[in-house]
């Protein structure tokens, strides 16, 4: 994401754990910075792309001192509705928009710049910020008002994509069992009412290919299913099959391993419902 700023004209100081990413980066004509506040104190707009929402906060706890008025903070983490609202607040005082604009599309998607980004907060940060965007992402979307919306979004998003790949691999290997051949199932699923992610892009790419290498791997997976989980429990709402799902996934991290590619997924079910001998 950051070459592709960086391709698109605009000017950009980067900062990374490792020294490694940078030096790419500044070889490609960004800036570096040697800490979280020299970014800070460089930038109008400090975007930040992390593992997870605590490693938000902690990142912001640096940030915060650093962050002029008039600023625009915008999180690309996969992280939680309430985490960045939490952090919007926080910095209201500081007068710094927040904007909450996780991503989906992959590595793929972030190297070619096709990613699709799902922006939540005020408009007018937005459109400020809508340039940046557009050199990440085929597809941007303002999804609401609030921060949180945007984490909200990718996160049901994340749930639709996992159902699909688990719900593909069972169909695919039951099929398998009546004799029908993977191909042909999804040639006739891409043409019917069968047709998601999985089908049309997942196995034709990562599982009929053995590629299995999306580069998600099955901790992100189920580190994503959990934050969903931990919205569904603050609001109180009712998520039946998404627990399920949960212990599916967690199964399936079992079998595969964390590191496990998420698109793994299908030997898990091939393992597990393929063989009939085996299994009785």
């Amino acid at each position: 994401m950051a070459r592709n700023i960086v391709a698109d004209g605009h000017d950009l100081t980067v900062f990374d754990l490792r020294q490694e990413a940078i030096d790419e980066l500044v070889a490609e004509g960004a800036k570096p910075a040697a800490d979280v506040s020299a970014l800070a104190d460089a930038s109008d707009v400090v975007m930040m792309c992390l593992p997870g929402p605590d490693h938000v906060l902690a990142v912001v706890d640096e940030l915060e001192p650093h962050l002029e008025e008039g600023t625009i903070l915008v999180d690309l983490t996969t992280s939680t509705p309430e985490t960045t609202n939490a952090v919007a607040e926080e910095l209201t005082e500081r007068s710094v928009d927040v904007l909450g604009a996780p991503i989906s599309g992959g590595r793929a998607g972030a190297e070619d710049g096709t990613l699709a980004v799902m922006v939540g907060g005020e408009r007018a940060a937005f459109e400020t910020c809508e340039p940046l965007f557009e050199s990440i992402a085929a597809n941007v979307f303002h999804v609401g008002d609030e921060p949180g919306h945007g984490h909200g979004m990718k996160l049901v998003n994340n749930y639709l994509s996992f159902v699909a790949m688990i719900c593909t691999s069972e169909a695919t290997m039951i099929g398998q069992q009546v004799g029908l051949e993977l191909e042909t199932m999804l040639d006739v699923f891409n043409t019917s009412s069968g047709r998601n992610t999985a089908t049309s892009f997942k196995f034709p790419e990562y599982v009929v290919t053995g590629r299995y290498d999306m580069e998600y791997e099955m901790s992100l997976v189920e580190k994503d299913m959990g934050l969903l989980m931990s919205v569904a429990e603050g609001t109180e709402t009712p998520f039946t099959v998404g627990g399920t799902i949960r212990q599916v996934i967690a199964q399936i991290r079992g079998d595969i391993g964390p590191d496990g590619d998420y698109t793994e997924m299908y030997e898990h079910f091939k393992r597990t419902m393929g063989d009939a001998e085996r299994r009785q």
